[in-house]
């Protein structure tokens, strides 16, 4: 996937932590405009006004349907236009168990 077929994209992305025991303590989804690479970094401008996020990023992307429509669990925004998704799951750190 190049920098050019990225850049000035929408992106969907959805967090979901995880506690020592492997439950879910919180889900997170934050949409925007994709604004640059770096190594092993995609940054994305929030539209919810919350500024520059970065996202782990190896070269590739699930590609999204700009018709669909998708409705985030924690706002219940309805967001469309979106070109990429990714999720990640963030497991504590084994220090902090």
């Amino acid at each position: 996937m190049s920098d050019d077929t990225i850049y000035g994209k929408r992106i969907l992305v959805g967090l979901t932590y995880l506690d020592s025991a492997g439950d879910v303590t919180k889900q997170i989804q934050l949409h925007g405009i994709i604004s640059r690479l770096a190594e092993h970094s995609l940054y994305f401008e929030r539209s919810d006004g919350g500024g520059e996020f970065s996202i782990p990023f190896d070269g590739e992307l699930d590609v999204a349907d700009p018709d669909s429509i998708y409705t985030l669990r924690s706002t219940g925004e309805s967001v469309s236009g979106v070109n990429f998704i990714a999720s990640w799951t963030i497991h504590p750190n084994p220090d902090e168990r």
